[in-house]
């Protein structure tokens, strides 16, 4: 099983980095760009619509068609002609997720050569990588990168002497949790704080300087010249026919071997789990998966769902970015989901006050009944609020928060009667899974344990009820 898996990894398909331009020409790159540049920009539209490739930022929109919508956009600021822009997603700031800044570290030459591309097909002005200021070992890969690229011809002005100018450059950005709402994006890029837009303003229409603009993430993007190389039809006889491809897992929590896997989409989520994974320590079982602290909680009789869009959507839960973080029976389900609310509640921006003082009331009423506080009255107010600050933002936040606290509720009741009878019968302690760094070589990941505290020197605050 695992070798025809492993055969049709297509973003980590090479054993050592790629590290120099030498090293990714020598496997074929550029090729698609020489391809792409003797295409119309609507023929590789074209292309990729029909190999249907979806975001990989979470959301699953189809790349196609966001690049139509900007592409065909004749609406520029003022009523004048418009300036399009190409914005690469590259904050991973979400727990449990760590495959972009992984997949520049394997390989940062295809999401150069895929923003060639879309800026090329898009017809940009400008294309710009906003990533985090943290993110310092990917930021100077990154800029060794283009550098290197510029100097051979494949970035700038006079792109392969064809005649097309792209620019690209690095943004840098806070360490928030919001700088990968796009809207937000657009906003730091723009030196404002990254506070969502309001809902209804799409980056397609009104995006970058008000102006039509495109934004993918790093995976989507790095995907693109393999379509561009191999044709729709083979990237759509990998995975299913709803979620075509491959994604990178992040692959945390308690199972023998935490990781990062490229898997096709459609796989079974206990193939990732037990056979990649290795499964949970001896004697111990699953008890539950996050997907970060965006999606439903998944019970442990769900883990044969394959990984798709669709299918995950039915159990009910969502792919997401593609982090996992597992749970065995020695662990506290509440306490995970009050790791991941006082996240989110810590994160929002407050714009909104249904948003902030929603998640700071479910984070303190979880934190009474993680205490053994907690009484009917504050479950019921849980409950009410998880429903009632549901799309209640400018941004997913406060609806991200009523979800996965809801479904925790929903999934798990016998923990919850605990609770309210003698609090948390679990001492475990659990990080919430903010990730730093990887050793692929041990399959180590290091978490950012003084998360909590460093929130509070920059600021963030839980608003917590009166």
């Amino acid at each position: 099983m695992i070798k025809a898996l492993e055969e049709q990894k297509i973003l980590l398909q090479y054993d050592k980095p790629l590290e120099t331009l030498e090293d990714y020409l020598a496997v074929g790159g550029f090729q698609a760009l020489k391809k792409a540049l003797d295409m119309t920009p609507e023929q590789i539209i074209d292309v990729i619509k029909r190999s249907f490739l979806r975001g990989r930022g979470g959301a699953g929109f189809p790349a196609g068609i966001k690049w139509d919508g900007v592409r065909n956009n004749q609406c520029g600021a003022h009523g004048l002609a418009p300036e399009r822009y190409l914005v690469c997603n590259f904050s991973e700031g979400e727990p449990g997720t760590y495959k972009d800044r992984f997949l520049v570290q394997k390989n940062p030459y295809a999401l150069i050569e895929g923003m060639m591309i879309a800026s090329y097909a898009i017809g940009t002005v400008n294309a710009i990588i906003c990533i985090k200021e943290v993110s310092k070992r990917e930021t100077l890969i990154l800029q060794r990168v283009i550098e290197e690229c510029r100097l051979a011809g494949y970035v700038g002005d006079n792109v392969l002497g064809k005649g097309h100018n792209f620019p690209l450059e690095i943004a840098l950005g806070p360490d928030s949790y919001l700088l990968g709402e796009d809207r937000a994006q657009l906003e730091v890029i723009e030196g404002k704080p990254p506070w969502p837009r309001a809902k209804g303003i799409i980056p397609v229409f009104v995006g970058l300087y008000d102006q039509p603009t495109c934004v993918n993430n790093v995976e989507t993007l790095s995907t693109v010249p393999y379509i561009i190389k191999n044709g729709p039809e083979w990237f759509k006889s990998i995975g299913t026919a709803d979620s075509p491809g491959t994604m990178i897992f992040t692959l945390t929590g308690d199972v023998q071997r935490p990781g990062m896997y490229e898997l096709p989409l459609g796989t079974p989520m206990s193939t990732l789990i037990n056979v990649y994974g290795g499964g949970p320590l001896m004697e111990r079982h699953i008890q539950a998966v996050f997907s970060g602290p965006t999606n439903a909680v998944i019970p442990a009789d769900k883990i044969d769902t394959p990984l798709g869009y669709a299918s995950m959507r039915s159990i009910p839960s969502g792919l997401g970015s593609g982090g996992y973080t597992v749970l065995d029976n020695t662990a506290c389900v509440l306490k995970m989901g009050l790791n991941f609310s006082k996240f989110l509640a810590l994160e929002s921006c407050g714009q909104c006050t249904s948003c902030k003082t929603g998640t700071g009331r479910i984070t303190r009423n979880l934190e009474l009944l993680e205490a053994g506080k907690g009484t009917e009255e504050h479950v019921m107010a849980i409950l009410d609020d998880c429903q009632h600050i549901k799309g209640a933002g400018h941004c997913y936040l406060c609806t991200e928060e009523g979800i996965e606290i809801g479904s925790i509720f929903y999934n798990f009741p016998e923990v919850i009667v605990e609770h309210l009878e003698y609090g948390c019968m679990k001492e475990r302690h659990l990080v919430m899974p903010k990730i730093k760094s990887y050793d692929e070589a041990t399959h180590t990941f290091t978490f950012e344990e003084n998360y909590y505290e460093n929130s509070a020197l920059l600021g963030k605050t839980i608003c917590y009820p009166s």
